[in-house]
């Protein structure tokens, strides 16, 4: 696959995914991890990143502007059997323009408006990433299983995992 095909196989995975699990590492070198919204609603060309606004006191934030920018985003969808990882490098960013276009009523829970002075976008660069999709439906991996059960040899769902270098 091209690096474009790459990118438009892994935004087919992860678009309708609006919550990832973010992990950096702390000054202290522990891995941390928390719940960010992605902002993305575009499709994903070769130039685009992942966004997430945030706080500028997050730790996320401090990390990254610290040059602990190795972040770990991690999607999932078990409804439809569907899990992402992505390796990234995170750039802080103050664009206005950036701002405005990512903006969305629940960042107002967050923040006094958008020209709140603390408004953070956190851009993901995506370096490489590995998924996992079961393509298998749930009937079949379920009759796959019992099978497995009554038997005692397991029989593993038709899946696709593929690691992408982006």
């Amino acid at each position: 696959m091209t690096e474009h095909e790459n990118r438009e196989k892994l935004w087919e995975l992860i678009k309708d995914v609006r919550f990832a699990m973010i992990s950096h590492q702390t000054e202290t070198h522990e891995i941390h991890a928390q719940p960010m919204t992605m902002l993305n609603s575009e499709r994903m060309d070769e130039d685009q990143n992942v966004y997430f606004i945030l706080k500028d006191t997050n730790d996320i934030m401090q990390a990254v502007e610290a040059g602990r920018n190795q972040l770990g985003l991690a999607f999932s969808k078990p409804s439809d059997d569907i899990y992402v990882s992505i390796s990234a490098h995170g750039e802080i960013s103050t664009d206005r323009a950036l701002i405005d276009k990512l903006w969305n009523p629940w960042a107002e829970n967050w923040f006094d408006g958008k020209d709140d002075p603390s408004v953070r976008v956190l851009v993901a660069k995506a370096v490489s990433a590995e998924y996992w999709n079961v393509t298998d439906n749930k009937v079949t991996h379920l009759l796959k299983v019992l099978k497995g059960n009554i038997t005692g040899k397991t029989e593993e769902p038709d899946s696709e995992h593929k690691r992408l270098d982006l």
